[in-house]
């Protein structure tokens, strides 16, 4: 049986006046999986889960939502969605707003009430129930909105940049928030951040330009190529570079920005054998000292080298 869709376009298309922001996506997005929405600015990322939350009107094609039209009534319940910019009321504490919305949801007073301290619970809020928004730092504040997004037990939750402007710490915890999640709902995240969306996605859909780039598994993207990626204590110098270009088993290399301390090395798949002896081996005979090590190629690889 094959797996029910929590969203299917078909050649959706969105202009604004002359310009074309997507153009004929035929998508197919599947039920109880984590999927990441990429790709460079101006891709058409917003517009297209604008169209999908039926904030905006189809130029042309369709797009089915939990098997409803995005603007059906019975649907409202189903889905939420966090956008980048949320924003509470600031004279409210976070408890009173969320068991107002519970109620404009449906459930009654005691139960909304409730429904605000379950999911406050969810995201580790439940201390700074009484707080208002005002005395929230900016990681407290996400996770509110977070709380706010899962009221009511949502099949679909679509998350715009959830982790950006917070530091290391703080995205760990929105992160962990968003795993729990992942055994109780479809859902899909829109980041700039490619390292949360690697970690916490199953497939990648990825825009350019207005159109369908790529939709694929994070694990055919990273894994497919014969790929060390390699994080280093110290930047490579020149010299270093040329002498691992000049190593027979290397097809190439890549050297992330200044810095960045990044050396990726790609290899030709019948040298698979011993791969990682080899590489350590080498990185050994240039003096250059390793800090993480990976096979395959990151996320981030794969889009500098599409995006360049």
């Amino acid at each position: 049986m094959s797996q029910q869709l929590a969203i299917s376009t078909t050649k959706l298309t969105k202009k604004f006046g002359s310009q074309l922001a997507v153009k004929n996506i035929n998508l197919s997005i599947k039920s109880n999986i984590t999927t990441g929405l990429i790709g460079p600015n101006g891709a058409g990322k917003t517009t297209l889960m604008s169209l999908i939350c039926g904030f905006l009107k189809p130029s042309t094609g369709n797009v089915t939502v939990l098997g409803c039209r995005p603007d059906d009534i019975l649907l409202k319940a189903r889905f939420s969605i966090l956008p980048q910019d949320a924003r509470l009321l600031k004279s409210l504490s976070i408890k009173k707003q969320l068991s107002m919305l519970a109620e404009l949801q449906g459930f009654e007073q005691k139960q909304a009430k409730n429904e605000a301290l379950k999911v406050l619970q969810d995201v580790g809020l439940l201390e700074a129930q009484n707080k208002t928004p005002e005395q929230l730092s900016h990681g407290m504040l996400k996770r509110c909105a977070i709380a706010q997004a899962i009221l009511g037990s949502p099949e679909l939750i679509l998350l715009d940049e959830p982790t950006a402007g917070l530091d290391p710490s703080t995205t760990d915890a929105i992160k962990a928030v968003i795993k729990r999640l992942q055994n109780k709902a479809t859902i899909i995240i829109s980041s700039h951040n490619l390292a949360v969306i690697e970690d916490l996605c199953q497939e990648v859909v990825i825009l350019n330009k207005g159109e369908l780039h790529a939709h694929q598994t994070i694990d055919t993207i990273v894994v497919q190529q014969e790929a060390l990626t390699i994080k280093l204590t110290e930047h490579p110098t020149e010299d270093q570079i040329q002498k691992l270009n000049e190593t027979p088993w290397v097809k190439r290399i890549k050297v992330g920005q200044p810095g960045s301390c990044l050396l990726v090395l790609y290899y030709d798949p019948s040298d698979t054998e011993g791969i990682e002896i080899k590489a350590l081996t080498l990185l050994k005979s240039v003096n250059l000292v390793y800090k993480e090590f990976t096979k395959g190629e990151r996320l981030q690889e794969y889009m500098t080298d599409q995006f360049k």
